[in-house]
């Protein structure tokens, strides 16, 4: 072997060697279980200490129950939580079975905010997947008599009004980041899109085209919306800045699009349309160019919206009957039914890519439920609230 060739061999080694010992230095200062779905562990959590513990604690019960990944027990189990909790703080310690610290999660701030930050800090550390307690759910319910938007927080507390329209509001979606609501509302007596900001409130009317506005979805970093546009006849698929103008045209066809949703990398945007005689799923460059289905089946197909986490669609699907939750991957398989107990509409997804919110009409009524798309177990988030529809989740 020669000697260039022995050097460049060495060089590589030592590359090797070198990213070998940064790795086992990053995962010994970083450690992270290695979980899958359907992995659960167990974890004790004693009442936690000061004038909030009790109520902190039932917080942080309930978060790590419903990430999936968490079995509280009252003895043993993988790890411990010790702490103490007030009305301004909370200051925890997750230690393993030997007594050994393995986390000091805390939070501030807001009661509930901070209880849920401290249970993400949690579940990112012992899974390494993202958890969902921080973020917030917007929804549409006709409690007041008209179709209003209101907001809460992932578990169904803290719920807020953010219209007083008094006329028709549909189709929120939000943005990733959490901090910006687009809607469509009748406020003006015709289909506008607004952009809200959120939670501080305070709006704007970026799309008020003749005919239709409606549908407007967030590009993953913020800057844009899909949404459906009549102005030039039937309703269409269309590009625009989130602040208004830019508008660039998708589609082209003698029927109808509607519900758009990016991809996680913003290339592609899929939606409903019934271009081939009834509602499917298609999926087409966000540039522009051809349009591809993505669901070929007898069944209507509608309502997508595309998990930034796992890459999953989750939409509605119905062979003539109430409408089931349904879930595709667009990068191939056909799509599977995931919940389908009465009428089930509208899934959107959570940022941890395991957990739908959707809602579900029985006897007439219809209210919001989480899903965890690994167990299947479905939780019922509102109650006498009026009828409550298309929710859409914070990505953060």
């Amino acid at each position: 072997m020669n000697f260039k060739i022995k050097s460049r061999i060495f060089r590589i080694s030592r590359r090797l060697f070198s990213f070998l010992l940064v790795w086992q230095t990053f995962a010994s200062a970083y450690e992270v279980d290695v979980v899958k779905p359907g992995d659960i562990i167990s974890i004790r959590l004693p009442a936690l200490e000061g004038a909030a513990g009790s109520d902190a604690t039932k917080i942080l019960t309930h978060d790590l129950e419903r990430s999936g990944w968490f079995r509280i027990v009252s003895s043993g189990g993988d790890y411990s939580i010790q702490g103490t909790a007030s009305k301004s703080s909370i200051q925890c310690k997750v230690l393993k079975q030997d007594g050994n610290s393995v986390l000091s999660p805390s939070g501030s701030g807001n009661f509930r905010q901070m209880v849920h930050q401290a249970a993400d800090q949690i579940i990112a550390k012992l899974t390494g997947k993202k958890g969902a307690a921080q973020t917030h759910i917007a929804f549409i319910s006709d409690k007041s008599g008209k179709k209003e938007l209101y907001a809460m927080d992932y578990d169904g507390s803290s719920v807020q009004r953010f219209t007083t329209d008094n006329s028709t509001v549909v189709s929120p979606g939000f943005s990733r980041g959490g901090n910006k609501i687009a809607y469509t509302s009748y406020r003006s007596s015709y289909p506008d899109v607004y952009v809200m900001g959120y939670p501080t409130g305070g709006r704007q009317a970026v799309s008020r085209y003749p005919g239709l506005n409606s549908g407007a979805s967030f590009s993953p970093d913020g800057s844009r919306l899909a949404l459906t546009l009549s102005k030039d006849g039937n309703p269409e698929l269309y590009t625009m800045s989130a602040g208004g103008g830019g508008l660039k045209r998708l589609t082209k066809t003698s029927t109808g699009e509607s519900s758009p949703t990016w991809s996680p990398d913003s290339a592609q945007i899929a939606y409903a349309s019934d271009a081939g005689g009834r509602p499917q799923i298609y999926i087409i460059p966000s540039s522009g160019g051809n349009a591809k289905r993505l669901i070929s089946s007898p069944a209507y197909n509608t309502e997508p919206d595309w998990s930034a986490e796992s890459g999953l669609i989750a939409y509605n699907s119905s062979s003539g009957g109430d409408f089931a939750i349904s879930i595709i991957n667009p990068e191939g398989g056909g799509g599977k039914v995931v919940y389908s107990d009465g009428s089930c509409e509208d899934p959107s997804w959570a940022p941890d890519g395991r957990h739908l919110v959707f809602s579900r009409t029985l006897s007439g009524h219809t209210d919001l439920y989480i899903l965890d798309t690994v167990t299947k177990e479905a939780i019922q988030l509102t109650r006498n609230f009026g009828n409550c529809t298309q929710p859409t989740w914070s990505g953060r």
